[in-house]
């Protein structure tokens, strides 16, 4: 068997993560090395939410060269059920699919699976349920990627800056009483802070401008 590269497997993944064929992720990042455990290979943000809530799924994959040690791997990729809304485990091989009892096992673990073929085509064979992970570590790999969720509408948004672009950013706050108040200053500074996404920071600058309305 020809052996495929590892960043070719993860190219195949984050593709078919993007498409609208595969899970139609918006956006689609490595994970950087500073994430601790567990640590998966990908995650993208999928918004959820449609026209009336600003919901997404967090989705992360683990990208493996083979099925060895499939119960192993398999019992790594649920792990991140703890930090994301939905995780998968994508396995290169040249069989046409899983096997009964790989699948039973992704069953039982609550992850999906997708089977990367010898064209490094991505199939998913087993759907990921939606998983139920902890609140404060699914914000923190959220944190870890460059995005937070916003306090207001709840969408995923980008919360680097960027000097080269001219897009509008959201706006941080620093939670000072709060933070004094229950006892979390570090050093006399403050970590605790919320996040407002652009689009909440022009529709309040536009309500707090316009005219009041006196019956």
């Amino acid at each position: 068997m020809t052996k495929v590269g590892e960043a070719e497997l993860q190219d195949s993944v984050r593709s078919w993560l993007f498409m609208a064929s595969g899970l139609n992720c918006g956006v689609v990042s490595s994970v950087p090395n500073t994430v601790r455990d567990p640590r998966p290979d990908l995650v993208g943000i999928r918004h959820v939410g449609g026209e009336l809530r600003g919901d997404f799924e967090l989705v992360t994959a683990l990208v493996r060269p083979s099925t060895k040690r499939f119960v192993s791997v398999a019992g790594e990729t649920s792990a991140q059920r703890l930090q994301a809304d939905r995780v998968y485990l994508a396995c290169y091989t040249r069989e046409k699919g899983f096997s009964e009892s790989q699948i039973e096992v992704g069953l039982r673990l609550g992850i999906g699976l997708i089977r990367i073929d010898t064209d490094l085509n991505c199939h998913r064979d087993l759907a990921a349920p939606s998983a139920n992970p902890i609140p404060r570590t699914r914000h923190e790999l959220l944190n870890q990627l460059g995005f937070a969720s916003c306090q207001l509408c709840q969408v995923a948004f980008s919360c680097t800056t960027d000097e080269d672009t001219d897009a509008e950013m959201g706006s941080v706050f620093w939670n000072e009483i709060w933070a004094d108040h229950y006892g979390r200053l570090r050093n006399e500074s403050v970590y605790d802070r919320r996040y407002l996404c652009p689009d909440c920071v022009r529709n309040l600058k536009t309500l707090s401008s316009a005219p009041e309305i006196h019956p």
